[in-house]
């Protein structure tokens, strides 16, 4: 008989739910990055909006009713030039929302203040942070587009209730730009050479995407630069929202917004994974 004394220790098991805490869902990490910078907006929100409120109005006053009292409806899609400028005014308004964000604000994160060597010390991972960021863009960009559209409302520029559309599209606008300005960023050492971008590629996007004048009215040789542009998608699709598709700048423009949704994956995902290299 085995003297129990000299028999083996039984082997304890940890329970599973003592293995230590797990990382929460994928959708729950996104959404904390996206939180956090809705904390950080949020007290200085006044400051931030006042530009996309007052920077359209003025363009609105000064070249859609100024210069625009001296220009004939008929070149401009049979519109008073107010009204074709109303979206281009949304167009432009969510582009510069998403790359200002994309662009310096990730820069300075990254480079000065360090916010991301302190998330990724959490349970997040680097796509976390960055598909949190780009949430970001699109959601300033829809808020801006639809302070900018009831300002246009408010001057009979808006057709409703297509209007109430307007921060779909301008979500998938500031999305697709915020991915090309996490391109940008990816490659740059230094704030100046944000000068480059916002001169040489946001700027002539401006004035070749439809806002100042219809793309029909482009030489022969020049007619397919807008087509290549995020920014001529995202001023059709408003323009099918505000104005109609009888004032639409080509007769396709039903596809514009599958199209821009398109960029707004395809340069989301770049610039998603360029930001998880530099990071």
């Amino acid at each position: 008989m085995s003297d129990p004394a000299n028999a083996p220790a039984p082997v304890l098991r940890a329970p599973a739910h003592a293995a230590g805490p797990r990382r929460p869902p994928a959708y729950r990490r996104v959404a904390a990055v996206w939180f956090r910078h809705v904390r950080v907006y949020g007290n200085f929100f006044v400051a931030n909006a006042t530009p996309a409120v007052f920077e359209p109005i003025f363009m609105l006053l000064a070249i859609g009713y100024g210069l625009g009292a001296y220009l004939n409806k008929h070149q401009f899609n049979n519109q008073q030039y107010a009204a074709y400028m109303a979206a281009g005014l949304l167009g432009v308004t969510c582009m510069y929302t998403a790359a200002f964000e994309a662009a310096y604000g990730t820069f300075i994160r990254l480079r000065f203040q360090k916010t991301y060597e302190g998330m990724i010390a959490t349970p997040l991972t680097r796509r976390d942070i960055f598909l949190g960021e780009l949430l970001w863009c699109g959601t300033k960009g829809a808020l801006f587009s639809a302070i900018v559209g009831a300002v246009l409302c408010l001057f009979g520029h808006v057709r409703l209730p297509w209007g109430l559309a307007i921060p779909f599209v301008g979500f998938l606008c500031s999305a697709a730009f915020g991915g090309l300005s996490f391109v940008v960023t990816s490659f740059v050492n230094s704030m100046n050479h944000f000068q480059y971008y916002f001169t040489v590629v946001l700027t002539p996007m401006i004035f070749f995407s439809g806002l100042v004048f219809p793309v029909k009215d482009l030489p022969d040789g020049m007619k397919w630069v807008p087509l290549s542009l995020p920014l001529f998608h995202a001023i059709e699709s408003f323009r099918l929202l505000v104005a109609g598709p009888a004032h639409a700048s080509v007769p396709w423009a039903a596809w514009c917004p599958l199209i821009l949704l398109g960029m707004c994956i395809a340069l989301g995902a770049l610039g998603v994974k360029r930001m998880m290299g530099r990071l």
